[in-house]
């Protein structure tokens, strides 16, 4: 990871800040560790990702949905265009929530349960894109597909609902089509409005049938903003983080 990109994160369980060091690992070898400026507590870098949790942290229907995605990462953008191709197709989907983003010149992005990245590829290139997710296998194929495409991103293997974030970091956040599938939904939601700026913009994507979680939303918001797009099929749910009085 880019050292300069250490500043932006913290402990998801302490929330101190981190420092990245480089140990000596097995046979000798340089390993990259985030170590937390009071406890000490250690959490490793692997492949350029650090890792903010393990089987024990991932209880309930997240460890469910880790096992899914990191048996279907090889497959899984192949799937997805499958599925959406009688719909009209994956960029049409995509293009429809992309637009309600309202993503800046130079803005700072999180995207929480980032995947293989594909919504990358429809992000300014001017921004600085971050994202998360609790799936190694997703992760790392983003990682490596973003390689080949010549996009930057800092990505991180964590929870919504706990993210590894300082406070007021983001310009924009945004989830699609992960939200039903968390553990702590209004936990989640609320970590998003967390690591956002004040007057950021925040954007839940998600399966219409599921329904919007509008009776999760924390009163320190200006809106909401609710509307269905791609043929009723998913809606889309934004409000902003308010301005400190």
């Amino acid at each position: 990871m880019k050292p300069e990109n250490v500043q932006f994160l913290c402990s998801p369980h302490t929330g101190e800040r981190l420092e990245l060091k480089v140990e000596q690992g097995a046979g000798g070898r340089p390993v990259e560790l985030l170590v937390g400026q009071k406890t000490g507590a250690k959490f490793p870098v692997r492949e350029g990702i650090p890792l903010f949790l393990d089987k024990s942290q991932m209880p309930g229907n997240n460890r469910k949905q880790q096992k899914f995605y990191n048996l279907v990462a090889p497959f899984y953008d192949f799937l997805h265009r499958m599925q959406t191709a009688r719909q009209g197709g994956e960029h049409l989907m995509r293009m429809e929530y992309i637009k309600e983003l309202g993503i800046g010149d130079k803005d700072k992005v999180l995207e929480v349960s980032i995947g293989t990245g594909a919504n990358l590829l429809y992000l300014p290139r001017t921004a600085q894109c971050f994202g998360i997710d609790i799936s190694w296998e997703m992760l790392r194929r983003c990682k490596r597909s973003m390689q080949r495409k010549g996009i930057d991103v800092e990505l991180a293997m964590a929870a919504a609902e706990k993210l590894p974030f300082v406070d007021n970091v983001f310009d924009v956040v945004f989830n699609v089509l992960g939200l039903r599938l968390f553990n702590d939904k209004g936990g989640a939601i609320r970590e998003m409005l967390r690591v956002a700026k004040p007057g950021a913009r925040i954007t839940i994507v998600d399966q219409a049938k599921a329904g919007a979680p509008l009776h999760l939303l924390p009163r320190e918001i200006v809106g909401p903003e609710y509307k269905e797009i791609y043929y009723g099929h998913l809606y889309c749910l934004s409000f902003k983080k308010a301005e400190k009085k």
